[in-house]
């Protein structure tokens, strides 16, 4: 099975489609702008705002995806597919390496959050890749066939703390 990425990510004029679902493609400018809006104003809710609405986008996301391709059935082949959708959306490299139903661990080495947080605003001191983590729960509901919230995602080390990766550690809720 050959994902066709002309057909289920496709561009007209304006408009963004994956997987015929319309998706909002904005700048790490913008992105980050909405999250230091976020986390200045509203604390550990914004927080929550962010991890969670990424959460949700990604758990009907990559569920329509499934349902349009049902070839795709075996964990390790839908892992690397969601591998590939966050790079091919530009979100950055992600390596679900060590990772089970139950949780277990992903690390990222390049993340479009992290290039704009730190060109936007320098280091942070705390782990800030609040999409990702959102992202992660949601793919990871989809492939173990779990609720939305069944999963929490903490991010352990950042790149945007000068760490040398984003380590995700990821539980059952």
């Amino acid at each position: 099975m050959i994902l066709d990425w002309r057909k289920a990510l496709a561009r007209k004029g304006f408009h963004v489609t994956l997987s015929d679902l319309h998706m909002a493609m904005h700048s790490h400018h913008y992105n980050i702008n909405l999250q230091k809006m976020l986390e200045d104003n509203f604390m550990q809710d914004g927080t929550e705002l962010m991890i969670r609405a990424a959460e949700k986008a990604s758990f009907f996301g990559f569920q329509s995806i499934l349902h349009q391709y049902n070839q795709i059935k075996t964990i390790k082949s839908k892992l690397e597919l969601v591998s590939t959708l966050y790079q091919n959306c530009g979100l950055g490299i992600i390596h679900f390496q060590k990772i089970g139903p139950k949780g277990g661990s992903i690390i990222s080495m390049s993340s479009h959050h992290v290039i704009g947080w730190l060109a936007k605003h320098g280091r942070r001191t705390t782990p800030g890749c609040h999409f990702s983590r959102g992202w992660i729960a949601g793919v990871l509901e989809v492939i173990y066939i779990r609720p939305i919230g069944y999963y929490l995602v903490e991010e352990k080390t950042c790149k945007m703390m000068l760490d040398e990766k984003c380590l995700f550690m990821v539980r059952e809720g």
